[in-house]
């Protein structure tokens, strides 16, 4: 939408949000009673709602009127309920949704570091954001929507980190901006691990669909993974009982933008995931053709899936000094345009 539209455009239709606009409201039944969420709609083909109360996270996101993101069984569900018990405080907690955060300073795999044991992917997504605003705002003529928050993880005699996110939904084209900036407030060096875990459902993921990236390497992480290395980046129906694969894509290019792309020809839609590869050297591809538990995760990673002691001990750990920050970017586009598709793949790399 133009702001240069919108003197016409109220003629006919004299409050915008009708079409282009947002709303804040609670949830109130069950397990999500007193959540906060924020519903977007960007007046093309975006619809879609954030969570304030679980990290100012995506739970859900639809292109065209089709489902794009991760539904899990256990729904959404408020952080009150969350504890953190290894594995199991997360799965319990894991709506999926179009993109969970983990971080900030411990994500991946359960573990025990200097001692302290950590609980799989970290504790943000089941952080409530403070300052949480949502606004319409323009750039040059466009219209965008704008959702601006922080989220604080802190612990007495520990850590205290900051992260202040802001996201940019366009109307000129179906995309969303995440820049997320880190500030470690404590007097200490911090280390961070974030792993932004966007995530497909059916019926965007579906048998038939495929994978593209920009990496030049794929390293698959366990031997189920190995026996799949010719079909990494196909997606297949979902089989019971079936186990997870994952893989890491690496040596993104020096030059040029950083992407992976899921494309579903039959959907007649693609998703384009562009990151900023100086802070994200890894893009874990999480493929779960497993029936009831169907998903796909491309997820944008400072240290990979392992968890922090092991992250150290490979050299990938990632630290802020005492007062720094960081700056971490990624965008998502949707699109049916053959042209942008066909120029991803094309660019891609596939062993």
């Amino acid at each position: 939408m133009k702001k240069s539209q919108e003197y016409e455009l109220r003629k006919k239709c004299n409050n915008l949000d009708a079409f282009c606009g947002f709303k804040d409201y609670l949830y109130n039944d069950g397990p999500n009673r007193g959540l906060r969420a924020l519903d977007l709609k960007n007046g093309r083909n975006i619809e879609m709602t954030f969570v304030a109360d679980r990290g100012l996270d995506i739970a859900s996101l639809s292109y065209k009127g089709h489902n794009m993101g991760l539904m899990n069984k256990v729904g959404i569900r408020s952080p009150y309920l969350y504890q953190e018990d290894g594995a199991s405080g997360f799965l319990k907690q894991f709506t999926g949704g179009m993109m969970t955060t983990c971080g900030i300073t411990y994500a991946g795999g359960t573990g025990v570091d200097n001692g302290k044991q950590l609980g799989l992917h970290g504790p943000f997504s089941n952080l409530p954001a403070e300052q949480v605003c949502a606004e319409i705002d323009y750039e040059g003529d466009d219209r965008v929507i704008r959702v601006s928050g922080q989220v604080h993880e802190s612990e007495v005699f520990g850590t205290d980190m900051l992260m202040k996110r802001r996201f940019t939904l366009e109307t000129e084209r179906d995309m969303l901006r995440i820049r997320d900036t880190v500030i470690n407030q404590s007097f200490e060096k911090q280390p961070v691990m974030l792993i932004y875990h966007i995530n497909f459902g059916y019926p965007m993921l579906d048998a038939g669909a495929k994978a593209y990236f920009s990496a030049g390497r794929v390293t698959p992480r366990t031997d189920f993974a190995a026996e799949g290395m010719g079909n990494y980046f196909e997606m297949e129906e979902p089989g019971c009982g079936r186990d997870e694969q994952c893989y890491y894509h690496t040596e993104q290019p020096a030059e040029g933008e950083a992407f992976a792309m899921l494309h579903n020809e039959k959907l007649g839609a693609a998703a384009i995931i562009r990151f900023d590869q100086k802070v994200f050297p890894l893009m874990c591809q999480w493929k779960c053709m497993r029936a009831g538990e169907y998903a796909l995760g491309l997820e944008p990673t400072t240290s990979g899936v392992v968890n922090r002691s092991e992250a150290r001990e490979l050299g990938n750990l990632t630290y802020l000094e005492a007062g720094e920050s960081r700056e971490y970017n990624v965008s998502i586009e949707f699109t049916d345009d053959m042209r942008v598709i066909d120029h991803y793949r094309a660019i891609a790399h596939r062993e």
